[in-house]
């Protein structure tokens, strides 16, 4: 499979003049950093340090441009609308009616250009203004499942013209079962297994998402957890001798040291999965087993 895409509804509005300042102060990463060529990916976390979403966020002028994880969008509005306190001058609205969203990825996603009339592809958080059928498109860079991936941003009314010029070179949609092994196989944290309340940013990977020296929800928790080393539990990939499900125990010297979080079969790398193990069975070469099955930790996902 060269290249693909993944299509999801979920986008959020901020408006007011203090829309800066108060997402900065919402998650884990510098928002202040934005520019109208510069997208950010920061995470909302809970008082105890916990992933509520993880978002990729975009300057749009007169307001921030927020792309929830698949799925998150509802839990994420409820939630920012519940931080805003008497004196923020602040306001988001649900505008998934206005935006559709297309993530292209693969080992050959670089065929995305062809589609974009762009020479190149934006690099990591890079945005670039194009236009596709007419329509005005963001192109922003972040990461997939074969490396470097390209997320359009595109105006509601146009994404069927889009994703027909994508086809058209050759790039289609993806099912859920193959894209989840694709995603095992890369040792990508997701939505709903990993990125979840059950976990820190550090323990799932997402160190480049914090910032130091900032306030936030949760940041006294993360920042005892790099001041002092207690990240005691690390998301790992397991490679198995027969396929298990999300939810399995896993166990070394006949104790627990955590669960499995994602499982797949993969066509190239037979039975994998994502799970996160305590320390110190997170190191690279270490023997556990799942129900049935044998395991080696392939190493800590980052």
């Amino acid at each position: 499979m060269k290249a693909f895409y993944r299509t999801w509804d979920g986008y959020v509005r901020v408006t007011g003049e203090d829309r800066h300042d108060w997402l900065d102060r919402q998650s884990t990463n510098n928002v202040r950093a934005l520019t109208r060529t510069r997208a950010v990916r920061t995470v909302l976390t809970s008082p105890t340090g916990r992933i509520l979403d993880v978002l990729t966020v975009l300057d749009e002028g007169e307001a921030l441009g927020l792309v929830p994880l698949p799925g998150y969008v509802n839990r994420t509005l409820h939630y920012l609308r519940g931080r805003i306190f008497f004196m923020d001058k602040v306001k988001v609205t649900d505008a998934t009616s206005e935006v559709g969203l297309c993530l292209c990825e693969g080992p050959q996603v670089e065929m995305v250009a062809g589609p974009l009339g762009v020479e190149r592809l934006p690099a990591l958080d890079e945005v670039l203004q194009v236009e596709m059928e007419g329509a005005p498109v963001r192109a922003v860079g972040t990461s997939g499942v074969g490396g470097d991936a390209c997320l359009l941003v595109v105006p509601r009314e146009h994404m069927a013209a889009v994703e027909e010029r994508l086809q058209g070179a050759g790039i289609l949609p993806i099912d859920e079962t193959t894209y989840e092994a694709l995603r095992v196989e890369a040792g990508i944290p997701g939505p709903g297994r990993e990125l979840t309340t059950t976990y820190t940013p550090l323990e799932v990977g997402l160190e480049d998402l914090i910032a130091e020296g900032k306030c936030y929800p949760g940041q006294e928790v993360i920042a005892r957890q790099i001041t002092y080393d207690k990240v005691v539990r690390r998301l790992v990939k397991l490679r198995l001798d027969a396929a298990v499900e999300p939810g399995a125990e896993v166990v070394a010297n006949g104790k627990p040291v955590g669960v499995v979080t994602s499982a797949a079969v993969s066509p190239r790398e037979g039975p994998l999965a994502l799970a996160v193990l305590r320390r110190p069975y997170f190191e690279k070469g270490t023997r556990v087993a799942v129900r049935f099955a044998d395991a080696t930790v392939g190493g800590v996902v980052v």
